[in-house]
């Protein structure tokens, strides 16, 4: 696949490199994966060093000849130890004695320890984590491009499924043609997230009363797994008339991840899931009418709320009971789990061309899920829904 334009990479660590003064930090260290992808272009075990107003230097321990043969937009300098990082920044120019930013979230606690203690005593020590996820939060033309791209080919995956589902076949069975579909359309085979160990594969398909498992990862839905090592996604369980069969999954082409649920099922429904259904409908058209740049995801979150409630469903959404999860729908982009959420409290308005995965979902018992999902990028004129499959519930 292609490597974002480098027009692409420079404005968003000038937009960084704004961030940094308006914080007072005086260089960057950046590594985590999809942040290093983001203002790298590409990936490698290093750091791009990042100050307000000098050039940037990337710093990798490897791989070396595959990078060095490679065009980058800032200048490479190798190490084999992290200890040799000072010198090379002060090689560069770079060294400063203000506060040093890092990625505080997910930087091991063995590592910030060393660069605290050994690699920059004394220096001041800032978190860049919050700062660098409002800047990816709003993506640019050439991200929603890529965006696109996720989505229709989820839409090409999707078309393939009221031919796999049948009495008798496994939950596992639907889902292996699938990763396989998604990974002929280009598929990377990986879905990064952000929060620790929340670890995600191709997303989940369940029927039945797996849709009702809950798993250890923040996600409404769960699943059974193949066993306690990864207690989620598809089971062994056969797929039977009469169940609501749900398919998650997250397309994914150059690292951009959209994501999409639809409903299935064998025969027929019990009149609840019907029900449930329409509540469904009913919050995409709020969600529809009322995201907007400017709103307040709290705002949303209570008018969508309010909604379930009018349909007695409180009980029965997002999760079941006390394991709801507390959002309805979540950033996506490089990470399945970006900025923005919308929940009762998080705390920064939707902007023009945040892109979200909405996903009102209902768990009823002895009957199991009941939703969808949809990635849409927020724009002044309402939302444009990436992914286009029909939202119906399909019977077979």
């Amino acid at each position: 696949m292609e490597s974002a334009p480098h027009a692409e990479i420079t404005r968003r660590v000038a937009g960084l490199q704004e961030r940094l003064e308006e914080a007072g930090i005086d260089l960057a260290l950046i590594g985590q994966a999809a942040d290093l992808f983001y203002y790298a272009g590409v990936l490698a075990d290093g750091f791009l060093a990042v100050a307000p107003a000098a050039g940037p230097r990337f710093l990798v321990r490897r791989p070396r000849r595959r990078l060095a043969a490679m065009k980058h937009p800032w200048p490479l300098a190798f190490y084999r130890d992290v200890k040799e990082i000072p010198g090379l920044l002060a090689k560069a120019g770079l060294v400063g004695s203000g506060p040093l930013g890092l990625e505080l979230d997910v930087m091991p606690a063995a590592l910030y320890r060393l660069f605290q203690g050994k690699l920059f005593p004394g220096r001041p020590i800032k978190d860049l984590s919050t700062l660098i996820r409002r800047q990816r939060m709003v993506k640019s033309a050439y991200e929603i491009g890529q965006l696109r791209r996720a989505a229709a080919m989820l839409d090409q995956a999707f078309e393939v499924i009221p031919g796999l589902v049948r009495p008798g076949v496994t939950e596992l069975e639907v889902a292996a043609a699938l990763e396989n579909r998604l990974r002929l359309l280009g598929h990377q085979g990986l879905i990064r997230t952000r929060r620790w160990n929340l670890e995600q594969h191709f997303g989940h398909v369940l029927s039945g009363q797996a849709g009702l498992q809950v798993s250890y990862i923040d996600a409404p839905t769960g699943g059974w797994g193949l066993g306690p090592a990864f207690p989620q996604g598809a089971s062994m369980r056969k797929l039977s008339p009469g169940e609501p069969i749900s398919v998650d999954l997250a397309g994914c082409i150059n690292g951009y991840v959209a994501d999409m649920t639809r409903m299935y099922a064998l025969e027929s429904l019990p009149e609840r899931a019907w029900e449930a259904y329409v509540a469904v409908a009913e919050l995409y058209s709020i969600f529809e009418d009322h995201a907007r740049p400017g709103v307040m995801p709290g705002d949303l979150h209570r008018r969508l709320m309010q909604k379930v409630r009018e349909r007695g469903l409180e009980d029965y959404f997002m999760g079941p009971g006390e394991e709801r999860v507390s959002f309805i729908a979540h950033g996506v982009g490089l990470e399945l789990d970006e900025y923005p959420f919308i929940t009762a409290r998080f705390p920064y308005p939707l902007e023009e061309n945040v892109v979200l995965a909405f996903e009102p979902k209902f768990f009823l018992p002895d009957i199991g899920m009941i939703g969808q999902e949809d990635t849409g990028v927020i724009t002044e004129a309402g939302v444009e829904w990436l992914t286009q499959s029909p939202r119906e519930i399909k019977i077979v």
